[in-house]
């Protein structure tokens, strides 16, 4: 009996024990879903660092807020696509499965009515955590850019402006995949751990292309991700990680760390590498592509135990839509893009700005000169080259750890008032070539340089209102001249007017029998003519005068120096000395001429 009593009371016990269970797991619920606790939980506390995100947004729901953010984007009143999410995520604690459209449309229409978000969201303690959380994913994603298409009335490649959405798929157009939500199933090999990436199954040496621009953090060998790549997003932010990369030729060319790289651009190509010690090791079953997403908002987390990873399924399949077409070298079996891609990115110039900068009160000036810019290999001279070399160049100077700079900075740092980066350097180009528009001007965006140009004026005059823009000899309009002065990565230098030609004299040369008095005038007359013209479109009078030819006389300089210039450009080779406070080393700076047919490492011998 007394068995069957305690029997009885151990029941009740259970019973009371599940109950309560039921009771408490329901109370956390409903807690862990409060805005309220729920920003704690994520923050560490009001004004706290984020330690987590669930980023559960379904793909319908990016899909209808990237819309309504692209179809708004012109209109008086721009609905942001991460304010809607956040409001979504705010109301339904993180939790799509209540997602209701009518609570999207009623928040869209609530700031096209011309209330703020901060009105609309002022009840909702979480909005700040949700806005935040959402923006660390999708901020790189939409926005302004431009790409080079052909146009279908005429077949001329031209660059179109547009909004929308500038992150790219990871796997170029084209080539097929399969994936499905893998993200937090069980992973064994080295340890047992959850999968905290998402899977592209496709065929081996598939082109993978960046997802969004950025820095290149790592690369080599790893045991569980094989050849891996690390490209960290401009702002910091997110770390998107690709592995499993084929076996022998992983990477696409001139990529190493601290290369930038643009929204779909090839970075590599798939594989099954990893899941072992021993380096270029195919171990991996399937080929695929393993691809991560991490959030960083503390930078000492980064390569911590609390790393944040999202899952990324929605994020792929709402980037399906956007991929990168590329070509196929048949010489060197490698892809590239085929549509050339730009965008505006304020974090570029912010890195540019932030540039390292020397103490030194000498410092040796490496300049370069470029003319023409063509890929039409015919055209052979040894002032033509290709843009594919020119951006090897860039991809080289880059590497080996030299800052462009203008011809204004280096005047200061002469003039003693500014600095100069560890290792400046000079790009220019002579003449005011279409073609430097055209293929130069993308790529200066590409790899945030400068660059100095220098036009003729006449040539500039014939070409305005002409619509002749062909790549072989059209010269800049006026329009193009203030464009490029306007983007920052272009300074406006003088080349003169009409001395481009050998027809009377030999560039701006004293011809024989001039007088210096007859020689000043034709000089002053041509120089200041072209000085006026650009000082009158672009506000900015050139401070550098390029030698046509660079040719020059004992006579020239002084002439010059009257004008107002405080540097001139020659065809000498070599490198100059630029020496704090000696404005008089400014005159006849050396230059080192690119011809074509030699590489980057062969060209470049002058660099230290």
């Amino acid at each position: 009996m007394k068995r069957k009593i305690e029997r009885k009371k151990a029941s009740k016990i259970a019973a009371f024990a599940m109950v309560a269970c039921t009771i408490l797991s329901l109370m956390l619920s409903s807690l862990i879903h409060d805005p309220a606790i729920l920003t704690d939980r994520k923050t560490g506390g009001a004004g706290g660092t984020i330690e987590w995100v669930d980023f559960d947004v379904p793909y319908h729901v990016l899909k209808a807020a990237m819309d309504t953010d692209i179809d708004t984007y012109d209109e008086k009143i721009h609905v942001d696509w991460i304010d809607i999410l956040a409001y979504l995520g705010s109301r339904y604690g993180g939790n799509f499965d209540n997602y209701d459209r009518h609570h999207m449309d009623s928040f869209v229409s609530g700031v096209k009515s011309g209330k703020s978000v901060a009105t609309l969201t002022k009840d909702m303690e979480s909005f700040s955590y949700y806005r935040e959380a959402y923006g660390a994913v999708l901020n790189g994603f939409l926005g302004e850019y431009q790409i080079k298409i052909p146009d279908k009335a005429t077949g001329q490649s031209v660059w179109k402006k547009a909004y929308g959405l500038k992150a790219f798929s990871p796997i170029a157009e084209g080539f097929d995949y399969s994936h499905f939500d893998d993200f937090g199933q069980s992973r064994s090999y080295g340890y047992s751990r959850t999968h905290l990436g998402h899977d592209m199954i496709t065929a081996t040496g598939t082109p993978v292309t960046a997802i969004e621009s950025g820095t290149v953090e790592a690369m080599g060998w790893n045991q569980y991700g094989g050849w891996r790549l690390g490209i960290r997003s401009y702002d910091k932010q997110r770390y998107y990680y690709y592995a499993h990369l084929r076996k022998d030729t992983p990477y696409a060319e001139n990529l190493y760390i601290g290369a930038s790289v643009t929204a779909g651009d090839v970075i590599g190509y798939t594989g099954q590498t990893g899941y072992s010690l021993k380096e270029n090791t195919n171990n991996i079953n399937t080929p695929h592509l393993h691809f991560g997403m991490q959030l960083i908002f503390n930078e000492d987390e980064k390569d911590s135990p609390d790393q944040i990873w999202i899952d990324l399924y929605a994020i792929t399949r709402l980037l399906s839509s956007h991929r990168s077409t590329v070509v196929k070298d048949d010489n060197t079996g490698q892809y590239s893009r085929e549509y050339p891609f730009i965008e505006e990115n304020h974090y570029l110039k912010e890195m540019r700005a932030s540039a390292e900068m020397s103490d030194a009160d000498e410092i040796q000036l490496p300049i370069i000169m470029y003319h023409a810019i063509l890929e039409d290999n015919k055209l052979s001279s040894k002032y033509i080259v290709s843009p594919d070399l020119l951006e090897k160049d860039l991809a080289y100077i880059r590497k080996k750890g030299y800052t462009p700079v203008f011809m204004k900075e280096v005047i200061a740092f002469a003039e003693g008032k500014g600095k100069l980066p560890e290792r400046p350097i000079v790009i220019t180009f002579d003449d005011g070539y279409y073609n430097n528009y055209y293929y130069v001007y993308p790529l200066l965006q590409k790899y945030n340089m400068k660059a100095v140009i220098s036009v003729v004026g006449k040539m500039s005059d014939e070409f305005t209102g002409s619509g002749d823009r062909n790549l072989n000899y059209s010269h800049l309009t006026w329009d193009d001249i203030l464009d490029m002065h306007l983007s920052g990565y272009w300074e406006i230098q003088n080349h003169s007017y009409d001395c481009h030609t050998y027809d009377v004299r030999n560039g701006v040369s004293q011809v024989s029998n001039e007088s210096d008095e007859d020689y000043r005038t034709f000089l002053t007359s041509d120089i200041c003519r072209l000085q006026d013209k650009i000082a009158y479109v672009t506000g900015v009078a050139p401070t550098t005068f390029t030698y046509p030819f660079g040719a020059f006389n004992e006579n020239t300089d002084t002439i010059l120096k009257e004008i107002g210039f405080k540097a001139t450009l020659s065809c000498t080779e070599g490198v100059s000395t630029i020496k704090k406070g000696d404005p008089g080393c400014l005159y006849k700076l050396k230059r080192h001429l690119r011809p074509p047919g030699s590489s980057p490492q062969e060209f470049f011998t002058f660099l230290n």
